[in-house]
């Protein structure tokens, strides 16, 4: 490995701070001022497909271009070139949705804890948004729109960049700033538990095309499959015998292929000083809190 220079990794590590507290800061303006037209402006409600469809493109069309132009010249590590076969896809999936289950039960839990100690009845954001939306825009925003925007940022822009320390410790903060950046505790554990699996295989295959098709995946079975199923005690049960049997094969899948995992190590020693120890990383982070207190 490189001897580090401490000033310039901050400095690079500032700049990815920086790059993802532009796409938040934008996105949460974008959002409210799309708010305020609709409710303020126009003299009819938009139509919900366009009223969500505006607050995520708008958001992203301008953020990550951005994102990506503050990290010029910064290029992602080399990665392996792996491509998957079937069988390793739906491995990996399988194991998406126990983790997703896992830290769903995890956030529910503590977001519980939290409103019980300071009294107020926590709201459930996840499903109140998905029950919100129509169907049309749940398949178009949550399980393509928003996959391939978040891929595009948390993979390739941060956990590709921070490679550089190893690929552990690259997927270990880019899955941590991926669930800060969801800015609730209903969302945190589960997001940060599939950030870590998503990163792995991005950094498996090289291939963030693969990494946004499981994340459209996982998104197509955790907000959109309950809506498609009719509302009725069969499909219930069946639901939770499927989320029951993926649960166990997933956990079994994980811990048997644990020997099997590959992280490379990058150029760079891993040093959180470098990482979180300077200006941007510590803007995107308060920024986060903020909206996430916000949002509670």
């Amino acid at each position: 490995m490189e001897d580090m220079d401490l000033k310039q990794e901050r400095r690079y590590c500032s700049r990815i701070g920086a790059a993802l507290f532009f796409v938040l800061i934008w996105t949460s303006a974008w959002q409210y001022g799309i708010i305020a037209l609709d409710v303020y402006v126009l003299p009819v409600r938009m139509p919900d497909t366009l009223y969500y469809a505006l607050i995520l493109v708008g958001g992203y069309a301008v953020s990550l271009p951005a994102a990506f132009r503050i990290c010029k010249g910064m290029p992602p590590m080399p990665f392996c070139k792996e491509l998957p076969r079937a069988r390793t896809f739906v491995r990996w999936a399988v194991i998406g949705f126990a983790l997703m289950w896992i830290g769903s039960l995890i956030g529910n839990a503590v977001t519980d804890l939290v409103g019980l100690v300071t009294g107020r009845a926590p709201a459930p954001i996840v499903d109140d948004m998905v029950n919100a939306m129509p169907l049309s825009v749940n398949i178009v925003c949550v399980c393509l729109l928003g996959p391939l925007c978040e891929e595009l940022l948390f993979r390739g822009l941060v956990a590709g960049r921070l490679a550089r320390y190893g690929q552990a410790p690259g997927a270990f903060v880019s899955a941590l700033l991926f669930a800060l950046y969801h800015a609730n505790l209903e969302q945190f554990f589960y997001a940060f538990l599939l950030g870590l699996l998503l990163a792995y295989v991005y950094y498996r295959t090289g291939l963030l095309r693969v990494s946004v098709a499981l994340h459209m995946v996982l998104n197509f079975f955790g907000a959109v499959v309950s809506l498609l199923l009719p509302d009725c005690a069969a499909s219930d049960m069946a639901l939770g015998a499927f989320w029951m049997v993926s649960v166990v094969l997933g956990v079994i899948l994980l811990v048997r292929g644990r020997k099997d995992q590959i992280w490379l190590h990058g150029p760079c020693a891993p040093d959180m000083r470098a990482v979180f120890g300077n200006a941007g990383m510590i803007l995107v982070i308060a920024g986060c809190f903020v909206e996430t207190a916000l949002t509670f």
